[in-house]
């Protein structure tokens, strides 16, 4: 099966270029060809088409071989280029082949066509290549450097003797100092001896391990102190002894930030303990006070129910029947002080106002709204007005129940 190639051929004799393309298709290829004789034409085809190779004879009236090599140089393609030629002696040839020219065929040796087609395509090819995995290359260091170059942290490379071998241009903005000064230089030259040491041991510790190591490196800086939070990592090479990667983020922010929670956590702790102090004795005081209105309660009592109340009674007895009533009211007030009723129903139904709570007590003792009104100085329909807010205020509207049995009962 024949080889496709797109030849590009300078030959100003329609004849040799038959005979060229004969020879071609012995050789095995199926030449699609494109003829010129100028320098013009040369180079509108060279930026149209698409070329696997440029063969030019030597000597033409318009145009030389020479000036067909120079066209395609100042093109920028890099295609083989082969010259052919029945009269270029040695030294010319040497010549060309200096200038750069792929190589040179004797028009009575076209023997030496084919192979040296084939070799030059083979390194064309070598050469596409190469230059793609050359500009791949440079891509990758290119992408490498840019994200090295805005990493927000310290990236490097350290040998087995804890030398720097790389360094991001961050350490610029953490040292002060230019990269050149930097690298060759070990932690021993750039930290105390106690940092460097302790800095030391991770780098060692990561490389014997082959794991990663966490740290955290503080350590002064323009005169502030500052930390680091670093991963250190080994970086293994067959037959090679294994380099030190390192990636260090500033977290001194964070680490201000951590300890000042930490000592607010602790003031407040130091402050839950002294309130929860005051707070036991404050229930301390309030039980004592407790007790002594408690105490003072019952002394009350005792004071009313042994000594006021029989005075009272005595007074009842020698007192005429008008007075008498007024004493049997001044003996259930007095009953009523010493009774939890007042207490009780003000603690359970908390809006009842102090007037309302004083008719609570009245309806209590069995008075009727005439004889509440007379005692309180009151109208009666101001009475009623009383017993209907009491109603509502104990939930007892729309209900049955009498109100002088309920408070009773309370």
């Amino acid at each position: 099966m024949s080889i496709p190639l797109r030849l590009l051929l300078v030959e100003d004799s329609e004849d040799d270029a038959l005979l060229l393309e004969r020879e071609l298709k012995r050789g095995g290829y199926e030449p699609t060809t494109k003829r010129v004789q100028t320098e013009k034409d040369m180079s509108a085809e060279l930026q149209a088409g698409e070329w696997d190779i440029v063969i030019s004879d030597y000597v033409m009236p318009k145009f030389s071989g020479m000036d067909a090599f120079r066209v395609l140089k100042d093109s920028g393609l890099d295609l083989p280029f082969i010259m052919i030629s029945g009269k270029m002696g040695e030294e010319t040839a040497v010549d060309a082949m200096r200038a750069g020219v792929h190589d040179y065929i004797v028009k009575d040796k076209m023997a030496r066509l084919i192979p040296a087609i084939q070799r030059e395509l083979r390194e064309a090819e070598v050469r596409r290549e190469r230059k793609i995995a050359q500009e791949a290359l440079q891509e990758s260091e290119k992408r490498f450097a840019l994200f090295m170059r805005h990493l927000p942290g310290l990236a490097y490379i350290k040998d087995e003797q804890g030398k720097i071998l790389y360094l991001n241009e961050y350490v610029e903005k953490m040292h002060g100092r230019k990269m050149k000064k930097i690298l060759g230089k070990t932690d021993f030259d750039l930290w105390p001896e106690e940092l460097a040491s302790k800095m030391r041991e991770y780098d060692q510790e990561a490389i014997s391990s082959g794991k990663v190591v966490e740290s955290i490196d503080e350590a002064e800086q323009s005169g502030e102190k500052v930390a680091y939070l670093s991963y250190r990592f080994p970086i293994v090479r067959e037959g090679w002894p294994a380099l030190l990667g390192a990636i260090s983020i500033d977290i001194t922010k964070r680490k201000r930030a951590e300890d000042l929670l930490k000592d607010t956590t602790e003031q407040l702790k130091i402050e839950r303990e002294a309130l929860e102090r005051k707070n036991v004795a404050l229930k301390e005081i309030l039980n004592q006070i407790d007790a002594e209105k408690a105490a003072i309660k019952k002394q009350i009592t005792t004071n009313v129910e042994q000594a006021i109340v029989p005075t009272v009674l005595r007074l009842k007895e020698l007192a005429s029947p008008a007075q008498a009533k007024s004493f049997e009211m001044l003996e259930r007030d007095l009953k009523e002080i010493v009774s939890p009723f007042v207490d009780t129903i003000r603690s359970a139904y908390a809006k009842l106002s102090p007037r309302e709570l004083e008719i609570c007590r009245l309806i209590k003792n069995g008075m009727t709204s005439k004889e509440i009104a007379e005692a309180l100085n009151l109208a009666v329909p101001t009475v009623h007005k009383y017993r209907e807010l009491i109603r509502k205020k104990l939930k007892l509207t729309n209900t049955e129940a009498n109100l002088n049995t309920f408070l009773q009962s309370v």
